[in-house]
């Protein structure tokens, strides 16, 4: 690329920024650089943006064009410049901007990959829907190997799975609900990937995805991090007809009753430790035998720790 001075007024906007690619879809037309600039100053974020601009006296990163000056990275800055320009119409520093140049053959494939290198694997991060479908771009439309991803985008290949999963499913759900704040809905099934027993649900029962839309759409899980009770609701029928009757609220305190180490980290790290104990390598059992004293001071605290609770509560802990 080479860096030039170009006029903001001659910027024009890009019609497949990742930013605004939902509510294209919804609206189903080839938008406008009028409308794509509507949409986009109604953005906070973009707004945030014009203010630190203005207070910065310009940009900080340069936009990246192609030769036509048509936009492909900085759409967001490139509305706040063309509102602090017709605000301060005689300010040069909102007139003319410098921006990097694509080389004419560009590829959508090398730039495709460029902005994965920006906003995934950089520090310009878009939101966790945008992600998500640019990976999903890579992976099915370019052909682009979880491998090379993982590689690409400093991303775990598991990790790259969910977000792939994810976007598919919240794009079926937007179909089936009609939603308008559907996108928003993303980290429930961000989440919901996250879990392997929801996942293999999913594979087993055909409906499964419909009954978890419907439980998104009616609020019944308001919060997205509640997605990762539903393993453990759907396996105990009593926090399921909770669920079912009165919401996530209901359904969690039962599965706390029965199982305390779900809320509290306390009995979780219990939990953990009592089954690393139960599973105790055979090298760890040999270097006790032969008198560690680092390795029996350790163990030897957790049983002065276990004698203290029982002498507190009067519990007696075998």
């Amino acid at each position: 690329m080479r860096r030039e001075i170009r006029n903001v007024s001659d910027l024009k906007l890009d019609p497949a920024n990742q930013r605004i690619s939902f509510k294209l879809k919804k609206q189903k037309v080839i938008a406008t650089d009028s409308d794509l600039h509507k949409i986009l100053w109604e953005m906070d974020s973009v707004k945030e943006l014009y203010n630190s601009i203005r207070q910065n006296g310009g940009l900080i990163e340069d936009p990246i064009v192609r030769t036509d000056n048509y936009v492909v990275e900085g759409n967001c800055r490139t509305v706040a410049l063309r509102e602090l320009h017709k605000k301060f119409p005689d300010d040069a520093r909102f007139t003319q901007l410098y921006v990097r140049v694509l080389p004419a053959g560009v590829t959508e494939e090398q730039l495709t990959l460029l902005l994965g290198e920006l906003h995934i694997a950089g520090k310009i991060a878009w939101k966790a829907y945008e992600q998500a479908e640019y990976v999903w771009k890579m992976n099915n439309l370019y052909g682009k190997s979880y491998d090379f991803l993982a590689n690409h985008l400093r991303i775990g290949k598991s990790k790259l799975q969910q977000k792939i999963l994810a976007y598919e499913e919240t794009n079926n759900y937007i179909k089936y609900s009609g939603d308008d704040k559907a996108i928003d809905r993303f980290s429930h099934f961000e989440e919901f990937m996250k879990k392997k027993e929801l996942r293999d649900e999913r594979e087993r029962d055909p409906h499964f995805m419909a009954r978890f839309f419907e439980w998104v759409r009616n609020g019944q899980l308001p919060d997205s991090r509640d997605t990762r009770f539903l393993p453990e609701i759907l396996k105990n029928k009593e926090a399921y007809d909770k669920f079912l009757k009165h919401g996530i609220s209901e359904a969690k305190l039962v599965l706390f009753k029965s199982n305390p180490s779900l809320e509290s980290n306390l009995y979780n790290t219990i939990d953990l430790a009592s089954s690393e104990l139960e599973t105790i390598p055979l090298v760890e059992i040999e270097a006790l035998r032969d008198g560690d004293t680092a390795k029996i001071e350790k163990l030897e605290r957790l049983k002065r720790a276990l004698q203290k609770i029982d002498n507190y509560v009067s519990v007696t802990i075998k």
